[in-house]
């Protein structure tokens, strides 16, 4: 049986491709074997679909439930898979991110889900603010909750609505550090969020997908990429790309693509 793709949030076996029912029984008894935790499988039946990063998923075997409890690096996050995006792949991602965050910073997520990378910094990083914005009214509601279950009330700051209105009203010339973790519009946020920056100067977390033809050509294809979304916009801005790392591949030669990006 060839590899099939899947992934685990807390309890739920999510396997992301449909198959053979014999086969996705056999292959799921096997990953059953293997972590004992999981008491729900379902199949994902759609692509991940528009800015509130929904999923379609059937019912496989098991407890027929799709919200569940993820836990990692210490942090604890309540979540309905069937609302709500949330990607365990992300986890490294996150931590990383958080890392890299100093005390006293202004941090600013566009797009923060159910809280995962807004609680990571939070939980690293006492001394900063992290203003999380997202759209998705179910999403908000788990991002509410989840920064009750980690504590940190004090440090994440959120905001129900549209990023795209919340932040030319509240955040121009405002933040340190730019999240913007959602590919989907990431042309279009590079600009709003270069405008949030203190005098112009920060890093922006960006996150795309892109076609890629040779590695060593990444960073010059994504130069080229943020000249012309900053010069369509008539942005003028000095930038340098501190650090770009491949997350996942989506398809042959097409790459999900984390870029840190430095503007001074």
């Amino acid at each position: 049986m060839k590899d099939i793709i899947f992934e685990i949030v807390g309890s739920i076996l999510i396997i992301r491709e449909q198959t053979d029912e014999s086969k996705l029984l056999q292959f799921s008894n096997e990953i059953l074997e293997r972590y004992p935790k999981i008491k729900t499988v379902v199949v994902q039946t759609s692509k991940v679909k528009g800015v509130e990063r929904s999923r379609d998923f059937q019912h496989f075997m098991g407890i027929e439930t799709f919200e569940t409890v993820h836990k990692e690096y210490g942090n604890t996050f309540e979540v309905d898979i069937s609302t709500t995006f949330f990607s365990p792949r992300l986890s490294y991602e996150r931590q990383r991110i958080a890392n890299l965050v100093k005390e006293g910073e202004i941090v600013l997520n566009f797009f923060s889900g159910v809280g995962p990378f807004s609680i990571a910094i939070a939980t690293k990083c006492k001394e900063c603010i992290v203003h999380s914005i997202e759209l998705n009214e179910a999403a908000y509601n788990f991002l509410v909750r989840n920064i009750e279950l980690n504590k940190c009330e004090d440090i994440v700051k959120t905001y129900l609505g549209d990023a795209f209105s919340i932040v030319p009203d509240l955040f121009f010339g405002e933040v340190d550090r730019i999240l913007l973790p959602l590919p989907l519009e990431a042309e279009r946020a590079l600009p709003v969020a270069v405008n949030s920056l203190k005098d112009g100067k920060g890093i922006i977390h960006w996150q795309i997908t892109d076609k890629v033809q040779e590695k060593e050509r990444i960073n010059r294809n994504i130069e080229q990429k943020i000249e012309n979304v900053l010069k369509t916009n008539q942005i003028e801005s000095s930038f340098h790309i501190e650090t770009s790392r491949l997350i996942r591949w989506l398809a042959p030669r097409i790459a999900h693509i984390a870029v840190d990006l430095v503007f001074s």
